[in-house]
C-alpha cells in the first residue's frame, strides 16, 4: 500500500516528516533539494523548517560545509505514527469503504484525514494486501446531484449550529409538487444512500424528514429557534419505519414463513422488534411504529412468504392492494 493511493495534496506535516527522515539518515538536505523533491517553492520549505524549530522543537542547524541541515541532538525524534499490521489492514479497508461514499459532504475532510495519517507512515508498507481486492462494500451511491446535496448540507449544518430557522423549497414525491416551508433544523442523518434533514415544519406544525436531494433552495433566516426540550430524536426514529412516519405509532404483527424467517432472524428491522418462534419454523415479528404505508410496501415485498396480522387497518390495506394487483393481471 503506497501513500499515494489517495493522491493527496501533501500537507505541511507530510513534508516535515520527509525532512525529518532525511536528516536522521544523515543526508543533510537543503532548501533547494527539498523544494525540487517535494514539488513546492523554496519559501514553503523555509516555512516548514521554521515550523519544525518553533512547533516541533527540532534542534535544527545548517552546516555550511555539508550545505544542508542536521540535528544538534542525535536522539531527537518526531513521534511518527506506528501501526500494527492489523491496524494497517483496517486503514486500507477503511479507505476502500470511504471511497464508496465519494460525493458526500465530508469527502474532502476524509481525504485530508487519510492524507495526514499516510504522511506519517513510511513510504512503502511491505504487506500483502492482494486478497483485499476480493473485499467489496456494496453501498448505495449518494442519491441526487452531488454538488447540490453538498451545498444544502453545508447551509443546513450552519443553520443547525447557529440555531436559525431555514426557508426551504421542498419536493414532496408522493404529491408530486414543490412547496416552500419554514423549518427549524434539528439534525442531519444519512440513510440508504441519501441525506435527510430532521426538523420542525411550521407548515405542518410537526416534526418531519426532508431528503436533501429533494430540496431546491435553502435560505437561512434571521429567526432564532429553541429546540423543544421534550423532543427525543432517538424516540422519533423509533416511531418511524425506514424514515417514514404516520400519525401514531401502532403495534405491528407480521407472520413470516419458515423459509423467509431464516433471513428475518439475521437482522434487526426495527429497534422495538420482538421475534416469536412458531412450532412449524415460521416466526411472528412484532414492532411498534408508524408509517403504515411504508410497512405495507415492505410486507408486500416478501410476497406469499409474509402476512400482516395486526393492526386490522394494515391488514385491510394490504388486502385492498392485493385486489388491485390482481386486476393488473386480468
Amino acid at each position: 500500500m503506497s501513500k499515494n493511493m489517495l493522491a493527496p495534496n501533501r500537507p505541511q506535516f507530510y513534508r516535515c516528516a520527509i525532512i525529518h527522515r532525511l536528516i536522521k539518515a544523515g543526508s543533510y538536505p537543503n532548501a533547494n533539494r527539498l523544494s525540487a523533491d517535494l514539488g513546492v517553492h523554496r519559501r514553503t520549505i523555509m516555512r516548514d523548517l521554521d515550523y519544525m524549530r518553533d512547533s516541533l522543537s527540532a534542534p535544527l542547524e545548517y552546516c555550511p560545509r555539508r550545505r544542508g541541515y542536521y540535528y544538534t541532538e542525535k536522539d531527537y525524534s518526531i513521534d511518527l505514527l506506528n501501526l500494527t499490521e492489523g491496524e494497517l489492514l483496517s486503514l486500507f479497508l477503511g479507505h476502500n469503504l470511504l471511497r464508496k461514499c465519494r460525493g458526500t459532504p465530508y469527502e474532502k475532510h476524509i481525504a485530508s484525514a487519510f492524507a495526514k495519517i499516510c504522511a506519517l507512515l513510511q513510504d512503502t508498507i511491505s504487506l500483502d494486501f492482494g486478497f483485499a481486492d476480493y473485499i467489496n462494500f456494496d453501498l448505495e451511491p449518494l442519491r441526487g446531484e452531488e454538488e447540490a446535496v453538498a451545498a444544502n448540507f453545508a447551509a443546513i449544518s450552519t443553520a443547525i449550529r447557529r440555531k436559525k430557522s431555514i426557508k426551504i423549497t421542498h419536493y414532496a414525491i408522493a404529491r408530486d409538487d414543490w412547496r416552500e416551508r419554514i423549518v427549524d433544523p434539528y439534525s442531519l442523518r444519512y440513510y440508504q444512500g441519501a441525506w435527510y434533514l430532521i426538523g420542525f415544519c411550521h407548515m405542518r406544525k410537526d416534526y418531519r424528514f426532508f431528503a436533501l436531494d429533494r430540496i431546491s433552495n435553502v435560505e437561512c433566516t434571521n429567526r432564532d429557534f429553541q429546540r423543544h426540550e421534550d423532543f427525543d430524536i432517538e424516540q422519533f426514529m423509533r416511531d418511524s419505519f425506514h424514515l417514514y412516519r404516520g400519525e401514531d405509532a401502532q403495534e405491528i404483527k407480521i407472520w413470516f414463513s419458515s423459509c423467509q424467517a431464516r433471513w428475518i432472524r439475521e437482522k434487526q428491522w426495527h429497534p422495538t422488534q420482538e421475534l416469536a418462534e412458531q412450532p412449524d419454523g415460521s416466526a411472528i415479528l412484532t414492532m411498534t411504529t408508524s408509517g403504515l404505508s411504508q410497512v405495507k410496501s415492505w410486507i408486500l415485498s416478501f410476497g406469499s412468504e409474509a402476512r400482516a396480522l395486526a393492526p386490522p387497518a394494515l391488514v385491510k390495506e394490504i388486502e385492498s392492494e392485493l385486489d388491485k394487483t390482481r386486476q393488473n393481471y386480468r
